[in-house]
């Protein structure tokens, strides 16, 4: 066996020339004792390890396309582990963890060994990238319009991602030349008001915050990258879609108030009841009024529901008979109604009932955020960055009579006043106000912060931070200027402005916006509805009903009976995506004001209805009326 100075020095050399591959064979060749050697080594366990994150991400597509999906899971974690600030092993073995819980209690600090001093990646001759199989953007995989549903726990009922249908180009094609995109542009592309996507749904899934800003989590999904690919966001989407809608079926001994009076006996034998959990939405909850015993798991409770609803068969020619009826003139009118769409003796309906909010009824009690008054705040803190990005280059070479710290406290009040706490700066805006690198402005060097301790003085401050200079230095830089003050001295001796961060919703006795919200308020009847129209067509009925007569036989109020006229209307809106908004007359009817149980919507599934369900699905968002907060930002 070589000794360790020749196996490191052989290393060394292919690495020298390019041969990294050959190089990384070797190490795994080596016995345990001398991988860890290896390892630890300066240079050579950089390269080895920038090497590994690549090699085992190839291995992992390899495998699973030769249905190896054991080996597959296998190279897959090994690839997820090297892909944390290389790999965290080699960091972990040169002393950059820290002090573990292992460590006694006489040690500090952590003693790194091995600071930066160097670029990441840059560890061997360019000509490395002729050896190493660098990584290709994978081909959008688009998939059917059926294959984009949210698991709702109810096979039966998979209802659509509006937002992943417009990636895999099922309605406003995109553009097929955007492959890859910064999460800013993402955003940028998806609230677009022209893709009609529901910014409900883009919250939802995680892209858009409660301020319909961009979400930190997409952020992270990007850490270490300035773009991310098509595919990388439908799966970061298809990931956010887990739990996020959940529809629930109560159990038949759990029913709600099961023997109130109905306005059809049908309905009372044939009832079902679901429960709708959205995330985002019930979790605020802290009344309980109905299912109060229910509960499917832990997070999973009647008193956490967003929404409830009964279901039932419904024959509209069943038992209509003049005589059921106490007008003669309501009677025609309900006869014609179902004459113009067809309906037979036979036929039988689904009929939706009995849909209430638990969620709402206490929103109601204690109010929204107002989003008006939200979108004014969000309005003066942006005016205020934009007078900030026009002012700062004057300012920047103002060096003889520089803004006063009581001037910029009078420029901060307004913002200050609307909530504002903090203020920050980004590298990039020191470089443009000033022509020069902002690491001039630090006082420390990139070996100085890579030892720098946490608060407790137990591990590097850092230690999450990818190990190289640039990265080190621009985690110090936000640290060290992002705080209460709204000016920057720079060395020159101007003051410039920093930018306002904008503050958090405060929700203390408010419920925040749920992906439902509208305009002023949660349209709970949509879910619904969409659920319940694709689970009649599922379960073979001949199509479905919605009205009131349930609801003002139980004693309904106004508010209530309101709400019922947005779930009549959601189906034109189901019928309008489906491409079949010009079929209304063939497909549904209307019947009001007679006070019985026939009033309301009908739909009747015809074949083309059927086929265009089949084919697209039923999206669980339809884009409503514009909220008042993004109405008021586009204006700016």
């Amino acid at each position: 066996m070589a000794a360790r100075k020749e196996i490191l020095s052989d290393l060394s050399s292919k690495i020298a020339d390019g041969n990294i591959r050959d190089a990384y064979r070797t190490f795994e060749d080596l016995p345990v004792v001398d991988q860890i050697a290896v390892s630890i080594s300066p240079g050579v366990g950089d390269a080895l390890a920038a090497y590994e994150i690549g090699e085992f991400g190839s291995r992992a597509k390899t495998n699973i396309e030769d249905r190896d999906y054991l080996g597959a899971a296998g190279n897959i974690g090994l690839s997820a582990l090297s892909g944390i600030s290389l790999i965290p092993l080699f960091r972990f073995l040169r002393g950059a963890r820290g002090v573990t819980k292992s460590a006694t209690k006489s040690v500090d600090a952590p003693t790194p060994k091995n600071p930066p001093t160097r670029e990441p990646l840059q560890l061997a001759p360019p000509k490395i990238a002729e050896a190493v199989d660098l990584p290709e953007i994978v081909p959008f995989n688009t998939r059917p319009a059926t294959d984009l549903a949210y698991q709702t726990t109810q096979s039966a009922l998979p209802l659509q991602s509006k937002a992943r249908k417009f990636l895999h180009g099922h309605y406003k094609k995109i553009d097929p030349e955007i492959n890859e995109l910064s999460p800013q542009d993402w955003v940028k592309t998806l609230t677009n008001p022209n893709n009609e996507i529901p910014l409900g749904e883009l919250r939802l899934l995680n892209v858009l915050d409660e301020l319909n800003e961009i979400h930190p989590k997409l952020i992270k999904e990007a850490t270490g990258q300035e773009k991310i690919t098509k595919q990388g966001l439908d799966n970061y989407m298809q990931d956010q879609q887990l739990d996020a809608l959940q529809i629930r079926g109560a159990p038949p001994g759990q029913l709600q108030s099961p023997d109130t009076t109905f306005v059809n006996d049908a309905l009372r034998r044939t009832q079902q009841q679901k429960l709708y959990h959205v995330r985002g939405a019930g979790e605020q909850r802290t009344a309980d009024i109905h299912y109060r015993n229910l509960e499917y798991n832990p997070n999973i409770t009647g008193n956490n529901a967003y929404v409830f609803d009964g279901i039932g068969d419904f024959k509209p020619l069943d038992s209509f008979r003049l005589d059921n009826i106490t007008s003669s003139r309501d009677f025609e009118t309900i006869k014609k109604s179902l004459e113009d769409l067809n309906i037979q003796e036979a036929d039988n309906f689904a009929s939706i009932f009995r849909v209430q909010s638990d969620f709402m009824k206490e929103a109601n009690q204690k109010g929204f955020l107002d989003p008006k008054k939200q979108a004014q705040k969000i309005k003066d803190v942006l005016r205020y960055n934009k007078f900030v990005k026009e002012i700062n280059p004057i300012l920047a070479v103002n060096t003889k009579n520089p803004i006063s710290v009581m001037d910029a406290a009078i420029i901060n009040k307004n913002v200050r006043d609307v909530g504002v706490e903090k203020f920050t700066i980004e590298p990039k805006d020191i470089e443009k106000i000033t022509g020069r690198s902002y690491k001039e402005s630090l006082d420390k060097t990139p070996e100085e912060i890579f030892y720098m301790l946490n608060q407790s003085k137990t591990a590097q401050k850092y230690i999450d931070v990818p190990n190289n200079p640039e990265a080190l230095s621009q985690a110090y830089f936000k640290d060290l200027y992002s705080n209460t003050e709204g000016f920057l001295q720079l060395q020159n001796g101007a003051r410039i402005l920093k930018q306002a961060v904008l503050p958090k919703m405060d929700f203390t006795g408010k419920f925040k916006i749920d992906p439902y919200f509208e305009k002023t308020t949660s349209n709970e009847m949509k879910l619904p509805v969409r659920a319940n129209v694709l689970q009649a067509y599922k379960s073979g009925k001949d199509g479905i009903h919605i009205g009131p007569a349930q609801a003002i036989q139980e004693g309904a109020g106004e508010n209530i009976i309101e709400k019922y006229t947005r779930g009549e209307k959601e189906i034109q809106k189901i019928l309008n995506e489906l491409g079949l908004g010009n079929k209304k007359k063939e497909l549904t009817t209307r019947i009001t004001g007679t006070n019985t149980e026939y009033d309301g919507t009908y739909l009747k599934f015809s074949n083309e209805l059927k086929r265009a369900i089949e084919e697209q699905g039923i999206n669980a968002f339809k884009l409503g009326g514009p909220v008042e907060i993004d109405r008021m930002l586009a204006e700016l």
